[in-house]
């Protein structure tokens, strides 16, 4: 019986090989017509330098594809662009309505590759969030308001469609991690990929603070393609520039950084490593050479949100804060006291207060927005159709609001508000519920991404968040981490032999 079983194998292993080789045939040909159209243009006019690159790179991706093609190294990719190559800072030349950054063309190839996986292949599905309800609201409420507020929409056609797509990408982004993040290592390598990443742009943000130098302004010698937009010189500070590092503003780089704190701290207690620690602590001083006030904020709401969710191992952590003092004190003289005297209430009441138009204070904008706010109070004024302008008159809709509570609640009203803090209390929520029933390394990731999402919360009073687009995604990601910790995991397929352990997945609350 064994016999006509091998027989019957036999056409089809046969036709295997011989498509083996008819690919192996169609490689060499490309090879070989790839060299000799290098040598061609050496020849010529001599610029072969870019053909060369991508012919070793295709060559790369050919050799390698299993690992570079999976699409826990297509989420690595996004995540090393988002972190590493400036947004806004650079564009690559097309004749386009709108501009095209490194960041939009990796995230909507590899999106558009996931969304055909999903219609093709039965293996690869969209996975809930648990986060579905306050989503879907914080949607409808959104295209309500422009329903709502059609004659300001198509004023301001490009802005509403620019600032949409934008949303709809974070969440593509969240649903595409939940999706195919599935197993403890393939988190923890994402979790050790965010705050490694985050801990070199920390580093450069110090040098960039004592130098004035920025090392992420260089690509563009680098890579031809790539168009800098110059931003001007950073301004100064007490002891140093304001750092930007790989950010948009000092503002939004002090936020990003500090999000990736709570998840080096989960590292170290996961592995307890002391680079983790290390890391941590280098975050803690690139966030503070921003000068950012917004930083320090959200690093006093990451303590405040430890403390509560579980106090005893916070208090244990605390003497560890003496030898972070000390070592701030001694790498950047002259910080803690220019933070104390930034974050003095009366400096803060008097400095914020001044009204000099669109570039008033957050105590000043607050009448004039309440203001204009109560004319539309649920549905806003149109969900993208508020376009800042620093020469804006005060109380006039292009003023700048450093405030995405308050700007959010002119654009989509106390209904699309309602709807943000039931996303972020939702997700905070059950990270607390688990925080507190697991004493295990899942308790302190639950603890960490709880705590990030709490910080954000509370920075967003004080900067307008969604218009800066790294942190956003970043913030983003930690609630797409946070659903996988915690959603329910009855549709996961039976684990195969070989494949990696699954998280222990909680139930989500309905």
């Amino acid at each position: 019986m064994s016999a006509p079983a091998v027989l019957a194998d036999q056409p089809a292993v046969g036709g295997t090989r011989a498509a083996n080789r008819r690919a192996e045939r169609w490689l060499w040909i490309i090879v070989i017509g790839g060299v000799l159209l290098v040598l061609a243009r050496a020849a010529g006019d001599g610029s072969a330098n870019p053909l060369l690159g991508a012919l070793v790179l295709g060559l790369v991706i050919v050799a390698y594809q299993r690992v570079l093609l999976a699409w826990e190294s297509m989420l690595a990719l996004i995540l090393v662009v988002i972190l590493f190559i400036p947004i806004r800072r650079y564009t690559v030349g097309a004749n386009l309505p709108i501009e095209l950054e490194p960041y939009r063309i990796v995230i909507g190839l590899v999106i558009a590759c996931w969304l055909c996986a999903v219609a093709a292949d039965p293996a690869v599905r969209v996975r809930r969030t648990g986060l579905e309800w306050p989503i879907g609201t914080l949607l409808i409420v959104m295209l309500l308001s422009m329903t709502a507020n059609i004659g300001r929409v198509n004023a301001a056609s490009t802005m509403v469609v620019k600032q949409f797509s934008f949303f709809i990408s974070y969440l593509v982004l969240a649903y595409f991690i939940v999706s195919v993040i599935r197993s403890r290592s393939a988190i923890d390598a994402m979790i050790r990929l965010l705050v490694g990443g985050t801990t070199i742009v920390a580093l450069a943000s110090l040098f960039e603070w004592r130098t004035g130098i920025n090392l992420f302004n260089w690509y563009g010698r680098a890579m031809p393609f790539l168009h800098y937009v110059d931003e001007g010189l950073p301004p100064v500070r007490g002891h140093g520039v304001r750092a930007r590092g790989s950010a948009q503003h000092s503002i939004a780089l002090s936020a990003a950084l500090i999000l990736m704190i709570p998840l080096a701290i989960y590292l170290y207690r996961r592995h307890k490593r002391a680079i983790w620690l290390g890391c941590a602590g280098i975050l803690t001083l690139g966030a503070l050479s921003t000068g950012s006030r917004t930083g320090t904020t959200m690093l006093i709401a990451l303590f405040f949100s430890f403390l509560c969710i579980k106090p005893r191992d916070t208090v244990r952590l605390l003497p560890m804060l003496l030898p972070m003092l000390i070592v701030v004190q001694v790498v950047m003289p002259g910080t803690l006291g220019t933070m104390k005297s930034l974050l003095n209430p009366s400096y803060v009441v008097k400095e914020q207060s001044y009204d000099t138009g669109g570039g008033a204070g957050r105590i000043a904008d607050l009448g004039p927005a309440l203001a204009r706010w109560s004319s539309q109070p649920f549905l806003g004024s149109g969900f993208g159709t508020k376009v800042a302008d620093p020469n804006a008159a005060a109380g006039s809709d292009q003023q700048i609001l450093d405030d995405q509570w308050l700007g959010s609640l002119l654009e989509i009203g106390a209904l699309g508000v309602l709807s943000l803090i039931w996303l972020y209390g939702r997700a905070i929520r059950r990270l607390t519920r688990r925080a507190r029933s697991d004493t295990g390394p899942d308790g302190w990731l639950a603890t960490g991404l709880a705590s990030s999402i709490i910080a954000f919360a509370v920075g967003m009073l004080t900067f307008d968040a969604f218009a800066f687009v790294q942190v956003t995604f970043l913030s983003f990601i930690l609630l797409a981490i946070a659903s996988v910790l915690t959603m329910r995991d009855a549709d996961d397929e039976p684990r195969t032999a070989g494949a990696a352990v699954p998280l222990q997945l909680a139930r989500a609350d309905a």
